[in-house]
């Protein structure tokens, strides 16, 4: 019985050594997946038999108790891809598809064709999306990137800082059938603003300043008349007012200013206030009639243009950031990561995804860079974490022992063999 136990004993380490070569193969066949884990064959020595009369035991070969995916850190490399992610630190991805919710590493995530951001197989990411007021929710569904352009909104109010030299030479305004080039020619002082209509378009708004006397000017408010629904190139008034300063080159809370009353054409009336700084308490312009030079540090005018998704950004704690072509930033969502009790159990089903086991615990689910989860970069993947040189020294230690096993096979062959003869 003693060579038949031998046999076997040479049997079950090939199995436990070719096993090792499977496992390697497999594993440095994923070298370049995203995202992949590598895994690790764990043996165990069968069970001893005792020989009796005190002779010890006798061991009966390997066998393999499990293979472990091994979740360290793969290196991150790179992208040019702002939907593409990687987690540093503890985590997963949760995808979600028709056949129920995965858990992944790989950060390869493109926007399908209604805005969702979906693996290469259609799962969807998962993650917190936002409500009708366009605050985040707590609750996680599918991650959708909204593609529609953002609304304008309507200037009301025009702040300007600036200075009107107070030794200019009088001037007195041609009026608006003279043309815009005649007026800002005319003018003491001339300056343009950008303005946005209810529709969220923007348009050019020209201040013309006049000096008219010892510390008094007029201004008017001119828009071309391809604005207004009047033939391009005429100058249109939409504002104008008086201004009086003080002995110490400051305006006069007196002065008349009665800002801008227009209708663009196609968009709902509109009333823009000047801010020249006379209430000091509310406002922020400053205007003011000094010696120097006529300037204009600040003119600005609130509102905003309507603007279309340019491109996002995503934080360490994945909240998802749309960066709009007029300027505008919002807040589109958050990839939600999941946690483990014992991330080792969980169950490899393919295509870089895990499922959850009543050995690995549930599913734990959270925001980035919270509860140990770690931090998610974006224009970043993370790589396999299998380490050639080791998967090399594994491959040998098979390879060996493989064909030490079978050696052991082929020995116990020719034992028998000769003891048949004998017999």
């Amino acid at each position: 019985m003693s060579l038949f136990n031998a046999l076997n004993t040479g049997i079950t380490g090939m199995g436990t050594n070719g096993l090792t070569m499977s496992v390697v193969g497999d594993n440095i066949s994923n070298l370049n997946t995203v995202g992949f884990k590598g895994s690790t064959a764990e043996f165990q020595d069968l069970i001893l038999q005792r020989l009796g009369g005190g002779r010890g035991q006798l061991g009966n070969g390997a066998f393999t108790q499990k293979v472990s995916q091994v979740f360290g850190q793969g290196s991150l490399e790179n992208s040019a891809l702002g939907s593409d992610m990687a987690i540093d630190g503890k985590g997963f991805f949760v995808v979600s598809n028709e056949q129920g919710r995965f858990f992944t590493r790989a950060g390869q995530f493109r926007q399908d064709a209604e805005g969702f951001l979906s693996t290469f197989d259609g799962s969807r990411l998962q993650g917190y999306t936002l409500d009708a007021s366009g605050a985040l929710t707590t609750s996680v569904g599918d991650l959708q990137i909204p593609t529609d352009p953002i609304s304008g909104v309507a200037t009301t109010e025009l702040t300007t800082t600036a200075n009107l030299q107070a030794t200019n030479e009088l001037a007195a305004s041609p009026g608006a059938a003279a043309g815009l080039a005649a007026i800002t020619e005319a003018a003491s002082f001339a300056s343009s603003a950008t303005v946005t209509d209810s529709l969220g378009r923007t348009h050019d708004v020209t201040l013309a300043f006049f000096h008219t006397g010892s510390g008094s000017w007029s201004f008017e408010a001119y828009v071309d008349g391809a604005d207004t629904g009047a033939p391009a190139g005429e100058a249109t008034l939409v504002g104008n007012g008086t201004l009086t300063f003080d002995g110490d080159g400051n305006l006069d809370p007196a002065s008349a200013t009665a800002g801008i009353a227009v209708t663009f054409d196609g968009a709902n009336a509109q009333t823009i206030e000047f801010d020249f700084g006379i209430d000091s308490t509310t406002d922020s312009g400053s205007l003011t009639q000094y010696a120097g030079e006529s300037s204009v540090l600040d003119l600005a005018a609130n509102g905003r243009a309507s603007g279309s998704l340019s491109n996002w950004d995503i934080a360490a704690d994945g909240t998802i950031t749309g960066v709009y072509s007029n300027g505008e930033t919002r807040t589109l969502g958050q990839v939600a990561l999941a946690n483990f009790r014992a991330e080792g159990n969980l169950d490899r089903v393919g295509h870089n995804l895990w499922t959850e086991t009543r050995e690995s615990g549930a599913a734990v689910i959270g925001t980035a860079d919270s509860g140990g989860r770690g931090v998610v970069h974006g224009y970043a993947l993370e790589m396999s974490n299998v380490d050639l040189e080791n998967q090399f020294v594994r491959m040998i230690q098979g390879q060996k022992g493989y064909q030490a096993s079978a050696r052991v096979v082929s020995s116990v062959d020719e034992l028998l063999q000769e003891l048949m003869q004998i017999v």
